[in-house]
């Protein structure tokens, strides 16, 4: 590998400082942090300034890859553009939370390099994102007080934009909660006490050549192998049988998935969020694989490994259970998250062959997929979601009743109002919910004999975004106002199985349901099928179809009668 290759730890104030300016290349991909991200970074960064009792005065951010020559402090971003766009907007937005005039300039210094005359310095950005969002980037977030007036999320039709603006408005919503002591601390202890291994080399080629040994091989995935020596070490006679049985799993599984396995296990016996790295934790809180490194594999490894790739096995859940139960595993698979997973392990390890039997597991994986999509169409953080699943980890370690009917399973009155707020929202608008929903949806108006193994599956609008003048959509929706609050919600959205055509979207009603909605004349999905059934796309209808299809979510998840009562209060 080339010489003159730095890896350093520095704390932010010496990143966001005159040595750096990042360039992001025209080959990386765009800003793609979702809010879930940017939530888990404010919420991580205040547990660890506040003095969680778990974590040190400091914080690790991670590392980032740049291509940069020793004498210039222009800097390409190899690895870590995400990491350092969040904390632009964060840094961005407590700038313009700031109160008091002089501080206030002074931390603009984190976000812009200052214009000095005498240097011979013009003032000068500290990120320089792609040319696509730069400037969008600068007026946005990194102009003095740009935070403070953000646009509207209906004025913006480029995704990295869009999670520029979520972001930012998470945060200043956020911070704007907090003290102005409070905020001044946050910063405080981002530009001193947070760090990133920065790796510096001088060439495109080396740098992408750390790039590839770290995501090949890599920080991720070191953990199962450090893990594996550990066990083996401490049971030499067992060791070449343990390594087999090992071996074999990690193929079974791969070796994402068989590192993945490990998190699941861990939260089983731990059942909060992690605070040290899975390698260090791990022989900790599984107690078995640190006391009998044999009965580790046999009696923990084994079994949970099988059961996790029960879950993706649709044929032998069919076997072992029924169809429905199919179905909703499907639908568990289509979430962005997996934390819904060590419930389900522990549940069908511990019960699967007692005397509850296969029913009472059935209902428990109905009411988990419930639990489940409560918090993905809500958008739950981490934080919230492990701490709901380790409760319901609870209740079935105590073993005092059927699986299912753990309390823990159960929403309350606030929680299905926010669930239903939540479904009868712009629900388009959430980029990873609304696909996987609108599945959801069509299985539940199939009562549940729907299975899709399309290639491709969109969603689509029927009412376009855009009105044309003279259009048959404009004598429908004379109101734009009345128009924007149906756009996005589902009742005006369909599903399907072919890529989205631009120019299809401002047809008339009836040629986009012939040639655009259906293929010769027919389609796969009830929600888009239904619509085919309609002679016109007035609000009217969209109110009775909104109805609908909020009525057959709540059968489907078993709230018809509290559907009822969140109508009654709206």
């Amino acid at each position: 590998m080339e010489q003159n290759i730095s890896a350093n730890q520095k704390p932010i104030g010496d990143i966001f400082c005159d040595d750096y300016t990042f360039l992001v290349p025209r080959y990386q991909r765009p800003y793609a942090w979702e809010l879930q991200q940017a939530i888990e970074m404010l919420e991580d960064l205040e547990g660890v300034m506040e003095g969680d009792g778990h974590s040190e005065d400091w914080y690790f951010l991670g590392s980032i890859v740049l291509v940069k020559n020793s004498t210039d402090r222009f800097a390409s971003i190899i690895d870590g553009q995400q990491r350092i766009t969040t904390l632009t907007i964060l840094l961005s937005v407590l700038r313009d939370l700031t109160n008091e005039p002089i501080r206030k300039r002074q931390r603009d210094n984190y976000i812009k390099q200052q214009e000095d005359f005498d240097r011979g310095l013009s003032e000068q950005v500290r990120l320089q994102l792609r040319e696509k969002d730069k400037q969008f980037f600068f007026k946005t977030v990194q102009e003095l007080d740009a935070t403070l007036n953000l646009p509207e999320f209906e004025q913006l039709s480029i995704d990295s934009q869009w999670h520029i603006v979520e972001n930012a408005t998470y945060y200043h919503q956020e911070l704007s909660k907090w003290d102005e002591q409070k905020r001044n601390k946050l910063v405080q202890f981002i530009i001193n006490k947070c760090y990133l291994v920065v790796v510096e080399v001088p060439t495109d080629n080396s740098a992408r050549r750390i790039f590839s040994v770290l995501n090949t091989r890599g920080l991720d995935l070191i953990a199962t192998d450090i893990l594996k020596a550990n066990l083996l070490m401490r049971d030499e006679k067992n060791e070449e049988e343990l390594s087999k049985k090992w071996e074999e799993i990690e193929h079974a599984l791969g070796r994402e998935e068989f590192n993945d396995l490990f998190t699941h296990i861990r939260m089983i016996f731990e059942r909060e969020k992690p605070r040290s790295a899975l390698e260090d934790g791990f022989p900790e809180i599984v107690h078995t694989f640190k006391d009998d490194p044999k009965l580790f594999i046999t009696d923990t490894l084994e079994p949970y490994a099988e059961t996790f790739l029960l879950t993706k096995d649709y044929s032998e859940i069919e076997r072992r259970f029924d169809m429905a139960t199919v179905r909703l595993m499907k639908s568990l698979n289509e979430l962005d998250n997996k934390d819904w997973i060590p419930p389900l392990l522990y549940c069908v390890n511990r019960f699967g062959e007692r005397k509850f039997g296969q029913e009472s597991l059935c209902a428990f994986i109905k009411k988990l997929e419930r639990l489940a999509y409560y918090h993905f169409v809500t958008r739950a953080n981490v934080n919230t979601r492990i701490s709901r699943y380790a409760k319901v980890l609870d209740d079935l370690h105590q073993d005092k009743q059927q699986p299912e009917q753990s309390n823990s399973l159960k929403l309350n009155e606030e929680e299905i109002t926010d669930f239903f707020d939540a479904l009868d929202g712009p629900v388009y608008l959430k980029q990873r919910v609304v696909r996987p929903l609108m599945l959801r949806l069509d299985m539940a108006l199939h009562d549940g004999t729907a299975i899709y193994d399309y290639p491709t599956i969109t969603v689509e609008h029927v009412s376009p975004i855009t009105i044309g003048a003279g259009s048959q959509w404009e004598t429908w929706f004379t109101d734009i106002e009345l128009h924007t609050r149906w756009l996005h919600r589902i009742a005006n959205l369909v599903l399907l199985n072919r890529r989205k055509n631009s120019s299809a979207s401002n047809w008339d009603f009836e040629r986009k349901k012939l040639t655009y909605f259906t293929k010769d004349g027919a389609t796969p999905f009830w929600v888009t099928k239904l619509v085919d059934e309609k002679f016109e796309w007035t609000p009217s209808v969209l109110e009775l179809r909104q109805q609908d299809l909020l009525r057959k979510l709540a059968i489907s998840w078993m709230l018809e009668e509290q559907l009822d009562n969140w109508i009654a209060n709206q």
